[in-house]
């Protein structure tokens, strides 16, 4: 008898945590569709990069926005490109569907020349985060990200430019590849640097952080375990939330997000 509850007991305990992991996986990907964005990509077009590496970076960008639902009420997207000068490949009130933006962003132009960052960030602070080119007014709400990728340590300053780009509002993210230099990219990005700043050995491995930056990008509270026995940290700036204390059955992760886990229950 006493065997028969327990085994019952077990079967509830593992029904519920795999439902409790479905229903946190389900959640954070309607909240990735819900968290609406004027979101830029700065793209480094230098030499250092090559064509075919560069179609690499094309590729990762279309699968990228595959996060989010794209629309001019919903999510805009924009990209600009730099080496020894900043462009505008398309602007946040260019595209208007996710399947315009991916086919743009695979056809990205290849520049070669040098690696002006700072000029960059700069440039997309000033030219693309304004209404006249498709941006929202602050009023509304819209949180401002950029995405920036690098392979290499820029030719000049960042940490200015980066500070004006924060005191406007924006969100950087720095992804970089090779020889780019940890200490820039934190110079780079948001706080806090280690949910912002992201680093892969060579362009075969950028498609290895996309999955974890999607969930910096995506995560909200609904993402997160949450129970009587959470603790939980706001970020303001950017009302984002992260975990420092999970609800039984759910472990912390690398990213203060939590993960359901059987294991994890102490079955």
């Amino acid at each position: 008898m006493e065997l028969r509850l327990g085994f019952r007991i077990t079967l509830v305990l593992v029904i519920l945590a795999f439902t409790l992991s479905g229903e946190r996986v389900e959640a954070q990907r309607a909240g990735c569709k819900n968290v609406h964005y004027d979101l830029a990509f700065i793209l480094d077009t230098s030499s250092s990069v090559g064509k075919e590496n560069f179609e690499k970076i094309r590729q990762w960008v279309a699968n990228l926005v595959e996060s989010f639902d794209v629309a001019a009420d919903k999510t805009r997207v924009a990209v600009v490109r730099y080496s020894d000068r900043p462009t505008t490949e398309f602007n946040l009130g260019r595209h208007r569907t996710l399947e315009d933006v991916k086919r743009a962003a695979r056809n990205i132009r290849y520049l070669g020349g040098n690696t002006m960052t700072g000029d960059a960030i700069s440039y997309t602070t000033n030219n693309i985060f304004t209404e006249q080119n498709g941006a929202r007014p602050t009023a509304r709400g819209i949180q401002k990200v950029a995405i920036l990728l690098t392979d290499g340590r820029s030719q000049d300053y960042v940490l200015e430019p980066s500070k004006a780009a924060a005191k406007a509002g924006i969100r950087m993210f720095a992804v970089g590849i090779g020889e780019a230099l940890k200490e820039e990219l934190e110079e780079i990005a948001a706080e806090p640097k280690n949910a912002h700043v992201f680093h892969v050995t060579d362009f075969n491995a950028i498609d290895k952080i996309r999955g974890r930056l999607r969930r910096r990008l995506c995560e909200s509270k609904s993402a997160f375990g949450l129970g009587a026995n959470t603790s939980l940290t706001q970020n303001a700036t950017w009302n984002c939330c992260t975990c420092t204390l999970c609800y039984h059955g759910f472990y912390l992760t690398e990213y203060e997000a939590c993960e359901g886990d059987v294991a994890k229950i102490g079955l």
